[in-house]
């Protein structure tokens, strides 16, 4: 790539989701399974690979790396374990604190932000699942006089959280962004509103101005988040985004992200369009179904063995689905096992879950979450 058009990036993982309990009890936002092999830290990554992005500085909070080495290991499938590239991990609580001793706690990006040698900079995170073309993003952005290019996807209102950045316009079309809280006290809020992706790409240079800045005067967030409280600032560019995206928020609309993917039109959109969603390779053996087992607009990932009925659900990896059993409209982490009589409805099972001959039924509004490691040997359903 011609260095002229050269980018790092700082993919911030620090914000935790109460709504989201007990999925990210033990693990971050980051590596929450979706649509049976991919984890939402795979829809940042794969827009940085297919943007040719080699140097990327990630951050996530203490305590919550486990998972995310275990998914990354080197780096591989997003190329990011070339000798060009570059991958860095820190822990949000350090620039705390620092901060609380009063060192410069922003030194790190700055200095890595120096040693990138890259113009340009993109900001992601991963609690909103889309597939960025980051190169047609850079295209914009250059040829516009502007320091910042923030992308936006124009959504019902319906379909936000208090936390989420409403891009919004002024008389003089000049970008600003407030948070959708601010707008719902002020009773401003519109049927349709522009969602800010958290995804930016912004001049190197003027980033680190702007974070020393931000240092210096001593406030502190996540750089994304500092330069969204700070749009109205500065003349701002922007993009929107046209293609498939889901907001998670709490745990209907996580299930009803991965439910979505059964759609076929969403599935090729979002996972197997021009620029494709990449994530850690595991060679298994094929699921295997027995002659009396019967499938039914599902997906299932690899080293399964299934010989009940599955309907309208998502199965992942290495789950056992024993005989005389039916799971409908549910989620199934990785390595579950789902013994013979059970009945699953509206249902988010948990890695390594056992669950004996019972029943479990939540609704459509309201799906039942069974936690990591359970096991399950009474009914539990819905009110």
């Amino acid at each position: 790539m011609n260095n002229s058009n050269k980018m790092c990036a700082i993919l911030s993982n620090a914000m935790t989701y109460d709504k989201l309990a007990p999925l990210t009890t033990d693990r971050p936002l980051a590596t929450l399974p979706f649509d049976c092999k991919y984890r939402l830290i795979d829809f940042p990554l794969s827009s940085l690979s297919n943007g040719n992005v080699k140097t990327v500085f990630m951050v996530f909070n203490q305590g919550e790396t486990q998972s995310v080495f275990d998914h990354i290991r080197s780096g591989k499938e997003w190329g990011l374990d070339s000798l060009s590239a570059h991958m860095f991990v820190y822990i949000q609580q350090d620039f705390e604190r620092k901060k609380d001793k009063g060192l410069p706690y922003f030194e790190s990006q700055i200095n890595f932000l120096k040693m990138s040698n890259s113009p340009y900079t993109v900001l992601i995170g991963s609690k909103i699942i889309a597939n960025v073309d980051l190169q047609a993003v850079l295209k914009i952005h250059q040829s516009s006089d502007k320091h910042i290019t923030t992308v936006y996807k124009k959504m019902s209102s319906s379909d936000f959280e208090p936390t989420d950045t409403v891009v919004r316009f002024d008389q003089n079309n000049r970008v600003y962004g407030v948070d959708f809280r601010q707008i719902e006290e002020e009773a401003t809020v519109q049927e349709f509103e522009n969602l800010s992706l958290n995804t930016f790409i912004v001049d190197t240079d003027w980033l680190i101005e702007f974070i020393q800045e931000m240092q210096d005067k001593g406030e502190y967030a996540s750089v994304s988040r500092l330069l969204r409280n700070h749009l109205w600032d500065t003349d701002t560019n922007t993009y929107e985004y046209t293609g498939y995206i889901s907001n998670i928020l709490d745990i209907k609309s996580y299930y009803d992200a991965n439910m979505a993917m059964l759609e076929p039109s969403n599935f090729t959109s979002l996972l197997y369009g021009a620029k494709p969603v990449y994530t850690k390779i595991k060679n298994e053996v094929p699921t295997y179904f027995s002659e009396n087992s019967w499938a039914h607009r599902s997906q299932f990932g690899s080293g399964c063995i299934v010989k009940g009925v599955v309907m309208d659900s998502i199965i992942s990896r290495g789950t056992i689905i024993e005989s005389d059993t039916i799971v409908d409209k549910s989620l199934v982490f990785t390595s579950a096992h789902i013994k013979k009589g059970a009945q699953v409805k509206y249902a988010i099972i948990d890695k390594n879950v056992v669950i004996e001959g019972v029943k479990i039924e939540g609704s459509a509004e309201n799906p039942i979450v069974i936690p990591k490691g359970a096991h399950v040997t009474e009914d539990i359903i819905a009110n």
